[in-house]
């Protein structure tokens, strides 16, 4: 019973999980913050003539999507709760500050 309780809210979680669309133009995330939520998908958008990068360091939800050409999306999923930053490894201004709970 336990097993098929822990399945049912699996699955629930899942079904609500969202698709965050995150821009990059003007050398900028669009927008510079987020609040999401586990199992959300962040899509990296490339508006710019230009190449981008997003990537997190944090421990718990740490990705590099690498070299995004102009024109491409990239996704990622939020795998757990806490705070920290996605940036650009080719431009260091570029910062999004994320928050995410359950």
């Amino acid at each position: 019973m336990k097993t098929v309780i822990l399945l049912l809210l699996t699955l629930t979680g899942s079904l609500f999980a969202r698709e965050i669309i995150v821009d990059q133009k003007d050398k900028t995330f669009i927008p510079g913050t987020l609040n999401v939520k586990v199992g959300d998908t962040i899509t990296f958008k490339n508006s710019d003539p230009f190449s981008h990068n997003a990537y997190t360091d944090d421990e718990d939800n740490e990705f590099d999507i690498g070299m995004q050409a102009t024109g491409t999306t990239k996704s990622v999923k939020i795998k757990k709760e806490g705070e920290f930053n996605i940036e650009c490894a080719i431009h260091p201004n570029m910062l999004i500050k994320v928050k995410v709970t359950k």
